[in-house]
């Protein structure tokens, strides 16, 4: 993508033999792979040198005030967590995946537009029998957005413990929800749950956000799960939301091949999204909520 993370709506075959992650492509789901996988900072790698000094995450501290040594590779520290979300594309083989503690949450797609992923619902009964912590994010297409919020609200259920994210890509395409849809989104699944849903976006997007939803009451009481295929971020857009919930650090736009990523997640490629909380798990887990 130009401006906005990578969505990988190839829904490529994955490469690897394990029958988890065979699948048929959907058509009309994929996107040009100039307009899903560049970063928007212009520079799809760390773009701050192999030689920056990992602080030691901070005690205490004002929640109003940015932490910016969490986002200098928090995912390098002991006390952190790591949590990947995939999609029916990648693959997993859950019990390589088991044998690193960091991981500690899945969030997959559970939706598409007006389309379910395939690999939703097996994978989270998967994931919920190994411990993992389950969050369902919905990739918000142009247009019939309250039929969208249904299509998530039926797959979610009556799931207390399921964080439900809305993805948000790039605002101004034609084929993403915009911002003021994202607002009937939030806002909907507010008035039929009473809950809040986390939101999905890149460094472009958020600056929008920042601008056009301040006053919204539902945005301003939502978590950002933020978008930045660097290392070391310096112009942390903390307006709107001040620090981020998660931060999506590492994906193939910043990763060509497995082995080289800035994090590599056992029993997935390189093409796996991966994501970083700045805290443990019980702190994670006391977060993983829609209040």
């Amino acid at each position: 993508m130009l401006s906005f993370s990578c969505v990988k709506e190839d829904d490529q075959c994955d490469k690897s033999n394990n029958p988890d992650t065979s699948v048929t492509k959907s058509a009309g789901d994929s996107l040009d792979a100039s307009e899903k996988c560049s970063d928007d900072s212009g520079n799809p790698g760390d773009g701050d040198g192999d030689n920056d000094t990992v602080e030691p995450p901070p005690t205490g501290g004002d929640p109003d005030e940015t932490d910016q040594a969490s986002l200098n590779r928090p995912w390098e520290r002991a006390g952190t967590s790591i949590i990947i979300d995939a999609y029916e594309g990648n693959g997993i083989d859950w019990n390589e995946m088991a044998s690193d503690p960091k991981v500690v949450a899945v969030i997959h797609r559970s939706s598409i537009g007006s389309r379910v992923d395939t690999k939703y619902v097996s994978r989270k009964k998967i994931a919920l029998e190994r411990g993992y912590l389950w969050g369902a994010y919905h990739l918000g297409r142009r247009g019939n957005t309250k039929a969208q919020a249904d299509l998530f609200l039926s797959l979610i259920g009556d799931e207390p413990d399921t964080l439900m994210i809305l993805d948000l890509e790039d605002t101004a395409s034609s084929s993403f929800m915009s911002i003021e849809e994202a607002i009937v989104f939030m806002e909907y699944v507010y008035e039929k749950t009473g809950k809040i849903p986390t939101v999905y976006a890149n460094h472009s997007t958020t600056k929008k956000l920042n601008t056009l939803v301040s006053n919204n009451p539902i945005f301003q009481q939502s978590k950002l799960w933020y978008a930045r295929f660097k290392a070391n971020v310096t112009d942390y857009p903390g307006s709107l939301w001040p620090n981020y919930f998660m931060w999506q650090f590492s994906s193939e736009i910043n990763c060509t091949r497995t082995g080289t990523c800035l994090y590599n997640v056992p029993g997935t490629e390189f093409d796996m999204d991966v994501n970083v909380f700045n805290g443990p798990l019980g702190e994670l887990t006391a977060r993983w909520n829609n209040d």
